[in-house]
């Protein structure tokens, strides 16, 4: 195997056992342990996956997850005393409707003003916390700067329908990457608009008329497609992955969790994360040489504690 190709070394009894106890101990703590079975995931995702004779880490914790949740819950807590004190005021003034449009006006400026929090701090928390050769990764994305891409991109795709979102996704993507780096070396994205929404429209055109089949190749040409635009140090990144590859490999992992009730659940994800990650190489080595290291100081879990919060109040709501 070209030592540029990603590896994967998990195996699915590592993993079964891994999650047997997450869902143990998450039982019993009511919940608690959830986010320390979030951080063992990771780590395990992260040590059985190597690049060039090297393998990742991962050095986030459990507890300062927690802590972020708790932190995240104070937050909420004072936004919606806020709320509720700015709705009372207007219930006063007697204009018709007019607290109830104070209402949405409010509750679409927190759902603005929290994504991209969330999207930054998260992708900031992730990246500071994992590792590679003793450096870390990060991510120098502004909080206004994504605000203004996902708002403009938000709004146009709703506009035209859906049909801006190819090049929504072409601008974010390529902002993401150019802000994601590894030590202080940035990776870079190149992508088209236009070469996007004709791949969409291939796959959602032929996934219908296959009654779902083709999907598996759209998978296979998203993948292909992202990760021949990324690139680091100048040098760019391939996949090779193939649709038939990844129906195959769906297929046998459905039947797997079928047969066996659901405890191959497992085996059925390391067959999954490992065709797709060892799909991809980059297509010479690495100058290490020139990378330093540049930590990230100011990367907290509190942004994860806001989506987690979010995620739960909406199952709890459901």
């Amino acid at each position: 195997m070209n030592n540029t190709r990603l590896q994967y070394h998990a195996t699915g009894g590592q993993l079964f056992i891994l999650f047997l106890k997450n869902m143990f101990l998450t039982v019993v703590t009511l919940g608690i342990y959830s986010f320390w079975a979030r951080t063992n995931v990771q780590k395990f995702m992260a040590e059985n996956l190597e690049w060039a004779g090297e393998r990742f880490s991962f050095h986030g914790t459990g507890k300062e997850r927690f802590i972020g949740f708790l932190k995240a819950a104070g937050i909420f807590i004072v936004l919606y005393i806020a709320i509720m004190i700015i709705l009372w005021i207007a219930n006063k003034i007697p204009v018709p409707y007019f607290a109830t449009i104070v209402g949405i006006v409010l509750y679409i400026g927190v759902i603005l003003a929290l994504v991209p929090i969330i999207i930054v701090g998260g992708r900031k928390y992730i990246t500071s916390r994992t590792g590679y050769r003793n450096l870390r990764f990060g991510f120098d994305g502004k909080i206004l700067e994504v605000a203004i891409l996902y708002g403009k991109g938000i709004l146009l795709t709703i506009v035209t329908l859906g049909i801006y979102y190819p090049w929504f996704f072409a601008e974010k993507e390529a902002y993401i990457q150019s802000k994601t780096r590894y030590g202080n070396t940035n990776f870079g994205f190149s992508a088209d608009g236009k070469e996007i929404f004709f791949l969409y429209l291939k796959g959602f055109l032929l996934s219908i008329v296959t009654l779902g089949i083709y999907y598996s190749w759209f998978l296979a040409d998203v993948q292909n497609y992202i990760w021949n635009r990324t690139s680091f140090q100048g040098k760019k990144f391939r996949s090779d992955i193939t649709g038939g590859k990844i129906f195959v490999n769906f297929l046998i992992a459905y039947l797997i969790i079928l047969f066996t009730l659901g405890i191959g659940f497992a085996w059925a994800v390391v067959r999954l994360t490992k065709l797709f990650i060892e799909s991809v190489s980059l297509e010479a080595e690495v100058d290490f040489s020139t990378i330093s290291a540049q930590p990230d100081t100011q990367a907290n879990a509190t942004a994860e504690g806001l989506e987690a919060l979010a995620e739960t109040l909406e199952a709890f709501l459901s």
